[in-house]
Parts: structure tokens; C-alpha cells; sequence
């Protein structure tokens, strides 16, 4: 308690020593803050007009924070929770994957997340860190978002967007070290090709690392890690009315074992003992083209089309001891081809959009448990989705500082899953077809200029399909759905120094999808066994103290709880919080600027405990709730221009060495979040 408080007096006492700093100017100026506009409902608009909890990190922000990847940025985001690794996260108490246990072949989940309009696997989404190298924006939109991106935008969507080509020569470099045999390089630039007709980029980015968790058995490292990122886009301008935007990139991640050991109630922080050289490894391919045509000035016409490719292996310890040599070997090669094509209108009243959307995403999926080299049992199959869908939205200006807004999305699915060999259940084929109305309809007011209040109410949802884990019972599953209502909050003061912004929503959840275990007790299956409710607040507010200084502070509160939820062998977790999901989340940062050269930067965040496994009574109710820690951890950045072109920077993360258990699961294999962690980064800008 005593190491918690000190931890808080510091952040503290930090962000009111650059308060101090910046104030001391008699006469400060007033920063200039550019527009940020939010792309990711389709409908461009600017930050204080977005009814939806959105929080966006801009390209300055991103450097300013040392955020490196995506991980960094969910871990200060109010409403959203995340784990070291990126194994498990989540937005207003839903994981990225849902609560169906269906492992890493699954293509179902809770929420999307784009990079350059092109959705990511699901695979990706719990494995990949996501590297933010050359990145232009991250939006974070809390929330369904099913009317705008339809199937997996259940509990939200991430879009991220890097940086365009453009006609003006430009290039940055940078080569980073830290902690734990960190480093790396990263490269991007570009310019026109062909004068005011073609211009390229091409952005490249390697790290590798050591990892913080070491093998007692291996004597090694059981977590190293390498991440290579290419990408290189064109765009094409033949007249002032018509852009093209092609994009391929091509992205590898490995890593090793994320887990650590627990000896009875002693957790052995950063040491695991296994005898197997575990690793997950993928590799991902996409290409996409974006057209823009401005027919006139009222109306526009896009298309969206994207493939990826990506292949999956891994290697896992099965009895994760050092005594018995069980692995599993997977291996997954999935495609996901899309095509949306988007007419919108605009005028003095009216903005709107109406779109046709062409999807299919398929997985072959073989994985093999083997006893001491010897292989006994495997599961394979293949799963086929093809989704359509509809969908428009309208807002209206229909009368002064009024707007409704209105959206409405028919959905179409359908889910061939074959599964050819299930040596630990039975094999099982199955098709199923479905299809939902996906309305939304909200009312927005601007009741005071720089002042907006507004209400939504907007339905989420989630196809079902066949659950394809092995030893699973592959028995198929309806769609879960959502409906949110919800109070927003935007608002700016003193001349726009001071912006403030709150989304109050109830979540009525039914249908869930959960996994239950069958009645023998053997395995799982996945049923619309549950119903839930989510309750909560998020509050961001950021204020400039004139060019120098500004401070931000946001917190959640999420309020999630099983209404119904009997896991089918006696077991009852109604009035149960979700598990991973934690009640009270808050940060508060501060990023202090120094004529033009030096900038400084602290974050602190707090997060409650969650619930991280269950225990029963012989009656089948719960007994005890484990529950992960709670923790505040301080991050410190800083970057000193040494030329015009050439910067210094480097970061602490966890400055204070907080050891803390994010998955307390029933078991002696646990999760913790990552210890101090400490980098240097040298930066060349042209």
C-alpha cells in the first residue's frame, strides 16, 4: 500500500513540477491544436462532433508517448484493458475474441481492427503487437460499431491509418536499444514519381528482443521475439477528381512462451520450467486499392477492396512441466478477401452514405498433440464465411444546431465449417446461414457553441458458426446481439484550451455466446447459454497550459455482470462480472515542450483487479472469484532535438518495478504484466 501511494505522490508531484514549468510564462500562448477528424464510422467528422467513445492518438502523440506498438496505447485507454504480449484484450469488459473458447482457429470475434481499411485476422489481433512505425492515427472506438463494419465490431473497432505517399520528398530513420536485448530499424520515406501523377512510400520496421521471462529448465530465454514490418503504397492522381491508393504489406512475428510459473502461492516472477522450446509464428500478406472519385461536390464515390493471406504455426508445451514431454504442433493458412463499395452525399443539411459489402474468409487449420514424439491424436478441417451486407447511414441537420442521425445495416452470412478429423471428439460437418437488421438512430445538440450533448441507440452483433476447437464437440451456434444505449458528452472551454468529453451507455447483451461443458464433462461447447448487461462511464478531459504544456487525465468505470450463464455441468455464474474485466481503469499524463527541443513526458495508470477464474461448490455456485492485481504503473518519456533533422528520445516503462498478476487462472501456469523496461531511440528526420 505504502509502495502504491509513494508510486501516485510521484506521478503526481512530476506532472505539477511541468505545471509549475509551464506557468511560469507571464503572458502564455495559446497552443495550436490541428482538427483531428475520426475516419473509422466511414463519415468523416471532426473529434468534438463523434458521438461514439472514441479515443484518437494522433502521429505527435504517438512520438511524444513513446508508443511503439499498439499495446502501448490500449494500456493508457480508458475502457479498454490489455495484457503483456497482446494475448488477451479488450474493450468495455469484451475480449477481443468473445467468451466462446474456440482458440487460435477461430475466425469469429468481438471487435475489429483495421490497418488502411484492410481488417485483420483474428490470429493477428491476440498474437502480433501491432507495430505503429510510420503511423498517421489510431482511433479507438469503444462501443458496437456493427451498423458501420458489420460482422466481429460486437464490443468496438480499432482503425489505425499510416502515412499516405505525397508528391514532397520526405524520409526518417531511427535505431533503437533497450532493456532485455532490445533493438532495432526502421526506415520509411518517399516522394513523386511522376510530377503531380504518381508519388510512392516504403516504411520498414525490425525489432527483436530477448524477452523478460527465463526458462529454469532450457536455461534460455523462453520469450524472444522478432517483428518485421513492410509496407509500400502508391498513390495515383491522373486528375484532380479521381485518387488511387494501393498498399501491399507484408508482416512476421515470432515469439516464444508468454506464461510464467506460480510454486504453490509463490508466484516466480519472470521464470517458467518447461522442456519444450515453445513459439508462435505468423506471417501475413496484404495487398488492398482504395479509389476515391468526386463526382461532384456533393457526391462521392469509393471503393475498397482487400486480401490478406496468412499462415500460422505454433509449438506448445502441453503439460507445461518439465517432467513430461507433450507438445502440440498447429499449423493455420486462412485468407480474407473484401469488397465494399461506398456512395456518399453531402450538402449544407445532409451528409450520407450508402454501401454494398462483399466478404469471405476461410481457415484450414491442422493441429497435433504428440507424447514423447509420438503422435496421439490430431484435429483438422477447413471453415468457409461468406458474409454480405447493405448498409447506409443519414445525418441530418433538420434544424438549427439539431441533428439526427440515422443508420441501418442488413447483414447475410453463411458458415460451411468441415471438420475432417477430430481424434479427441468425433468429426462434424455443418452449414449455417444468418442474417440480422442492424439498426442505429441518435440525436445529436449543440446547446452551446463548442457544446454537444447526444443520444444513440444502436444494435450490435456477432454470427454464430460451428465451434472448431479441438476435442470440442463441433456442435454449430446462433448469432449473439447486443443493444446500446447510450449519453454523450463533448465539450471545449477557453478558447479551445480546455476539451472535455463523456459517453454514460447500458449494454443489454442476449443470446451470448459462451463455452459450456457438455454433460459428460469432457469438453466444451459453445451455446447462446448466457445473458449479460454492461453498465459504465467513460471520461477523457486534456487541457493546454498555453504552447508548453498539456495535461490530460480519462478514466472508465464498467459495470459488467452475467445475468444468465449455467455452464451446463451443474456450474452457475449468474450475477458473476465478466471475467478479465476490470471495474475502474484511470491515467494521467502530462507532455511538457521546451522551445521546439526538448519535450518531456509521464503517464501514470491505474487498473483495478478482475476476475480471472472461477470456483465452485458442491451446489455448482460460486464459491471464490480469483482475481488478477490491481496496479499503477508510471511511464516516463523524453526526446531532445540535437539538429534540426536529428532527435534523441528514450523511454521507462513501469519506471517503478510493479510486479503484478494479470490472469490469477486456477493452475501453475499464470500471466504477469511486463517489469521496467528502459529504451534509447536515435531519430533522423529530413
Amino acid at each position: 500500500m505504502n509502495h502504491t501511494i509513494n508510486t501516485l505522490a510521484l506521478a503526481v508531484a512530476s506532472a505539477v513540477c511541468l505545471m509549475n514549468t509551464a506557468w511560469a510564462d507571464d503572458q502564455p500562448a495559446a497552443l495550436e491544436i490541428a482538427p483531428v477528424t475520426v475516419t473509422g464510422e466511414k463519415m468523416n467528422r471532426s473529434l468534438e462532433k463523434t458521438q461514439s467513445s472514441v479515443a484518437v492518438v494522433t502521429e505527435q502523440q504517438l512520438r511524444e508517448k513513446a508508443d511503439h506498438n499498439l499495446i502501448d496505447v490500449f494500456a493508457r485507454t480508458p475502457g479498454v484493458y490489455n495484457q503483456s504480449g497482446n494475448e488477451n484484450w479488450g474493450i468495455r469488459g469484451v475480449p477481443v475474441s468473445g467468451f466462446d473458447d474456440q482458440g487460435p482457429a477461430t475466425l469469429n470475434g468481438a471487435i475489429s481492427v483495421y490497418v488502411d481499411g484492410a481488417q485483420q485476422p483474428n490470429r493477428a489481433l491476440t498474437l502480433s503487437p501491432v507495430g505503429l512505425w510510420d503511423t498517421e492515427q489510431v482511433e479507438v472506438l469503444l462501443g458496437p460499431q456493427s451498423t458501420t463494419q458489420g460482422r466481429n465490431s460486437l464490443a468496438g473497432a480499432v482503425v489505425i491509418t499510416t502515412r499516405n505517399p505525397t508528391f514532397e520528398p520526405t524520409f526518417s530513420a531511427q535505431t533503437n536499444i533497450g532493456n532485455y536485448g532490445e533493438h532495432g530499424v526502421a526506415v520509411a520515406g518517399g516522394g513523386s514519381i511522376i510530377d503531380d501523377k504518381v508519388a510512392g512510400r516504403i516504411a520498414i520496421d525490425t525489432q527483436d528482443g530477448d524477452g523478460y521471462i527465463r526458462n529454469t529448465t532450457n536455461n534460455d530465454d523462453a520469450n524472444p521475439h522478432r517483428t518485421s514490418n513492410y509496407r509500400g503504397k502508391l498513390l495515383i492522381t491522373p486528375n484532380d477528381d479521381i485518387d488511387v491508393l494501393l498498399t501491399y504489406a507484408h508482416n512476421e512475428h515470432r515469439q516464444g512462451d508468454n506464461s510464467i510459473t506460480r510454486i504453490g502461492d509463490k508466484v516466480q516472477y519472470y521464470k517458467i520450467a518447461s522442456n519444450t522450446k515453445a513459439y508462435d509464428n505468423l506471417n501475413q500478406d496484404t495487398v488492398s486499392a482504395k479509389i476515391d472519385w468526386r463526382l461532384n461536390d456533393a457526391w462521392t464515390l469509393t471503393n475498397m477492396t482487400s486480401y490478406t493471406h496468412s499462415g500460422y504455426t505454433a509449438r506448445k508445451d502441453f503439460d507445461q512441466t518439465a517432467t513430461a514431454n507433450n507438445v502440440i504442433l498447429r499449423e493455420q493458412n486462412g485468407d480474407m478477401f473484401s469488397q465494399e463499395l461506398r456512395l456518399a452525399y453531402q450538402n449544407d443539411t445532409v451528409r450520407s452514405f450508402g454501401g454494398l459489402y462483399l466478404g469471405n474468409t476461410t481457415n484450414s487449420f491442422h493441429d497435433r498433440l504428440l507424447f514423447n514424439n509420438v503422435q496421439r491424436g490430431a484435429a483438422k478441417g477447413d471453415v468457409d464465411i461468406n458474409n454480405a451486407a447493405v448498409f447506409g447511414e443519414v445525418n441530418w441537420d433538420f434544424a438549427p444546431n439539431w441533428t439526427l442521425i440515422t443508420g441501418l445495416r442488413y447483414d447475410y452470412e453463411t458458415n460451411d465449417t468441415d471438420i475432417k478429423q477430430d481424434d479427441f471428439s468425433s468429426p462434424s460437418k455443418a452449414k449455417k446461414t444468418f442474417n440480422a437488421f442492424l439498426p442505429k438512430v441518435g440525436v445529436d445538440y449543440q446547446f452551446m457553441p463548442d457544446q454537444y450533448v447526444g443520444f444513440m441507440v444502436q444494435k450490435g452483433y456477432r454470427g454464430g458458426g460451428v465451434n472448431v476447437r479441438a476435442g470440442g464437440g463441433h456442435v454449430a451456434y446462433d448469432p449473439e446481439y447486443t443493444t446500446n444505449y447510450e449519453l454523450s458528452y463533448r465539450g471545449s472551454f477557453l478558447e479551445k484550451s480546455l476539451r472535455a468529453r463523456a459517453n454514460l451507455y447500458y449494454t443489454d447483451w442476449k443470446d451470448q455466446q459462451v463455452s459450456v461443458l457438455d454433460p459428460t464433462g469432457n469438453f466444451f461447447l459453445v451455446y447462446n447459454a448466457g445473458r449479460s448487461d454492461i453498465k459504465g462511464l467513460e471520461v477523457s478531459v486534456e487541457k493546454d497550459f498555453g504552447e508548453q504544456f498539456t495535461l490530460n487525465v480519462g478514466g472508465a468505470v464498467t459495470d459488467s455482470k452475467y445475468k444468465e450463464f449455467n455452464t451446463g455441468d451443474g456450474n452457475d455464474r449468474s450475477g458473476q462480472p465478466f471475467l478479465y474485466s476490470p471495474k475502474y481503469k484511470m491515467s494521467v499524463g502530462g507532455t511538457y515542450r521546451w522551445n521546439d527541443r526538448l519535450t518531456l513526458n509521464t503517464d501514470l495508470t491505474y487498473q483495478s483487479t478482475a476476475p480471472s477464474d472461477f470456483e465452485f461448490d458442491a451446489a455448482g455456485n460460486v464459491s471464490k472469484v480469483r482475481r488478477s492485481d490491481n496496479y499503477v504503473l508510471t511511464n516516463f518519456s523524453t526526446e531532445y532535438k540535437v539538429t534540426k533533422n536529428v532527435a534523441v528520445s528514450g523511454y521507462l516503462k513501469n519506471a517503478f518495478g510493479k510486479e503484478y498478476v494479470t490472469s490469477n487462472r486456477i493452475g501453475d501456469i499464470i500471466d504477469v504484466g511486463a517489469p521496467r523496461t528502459f529504451g534509447l531511440v536515435l531519430r533522423y528526420d529530413m
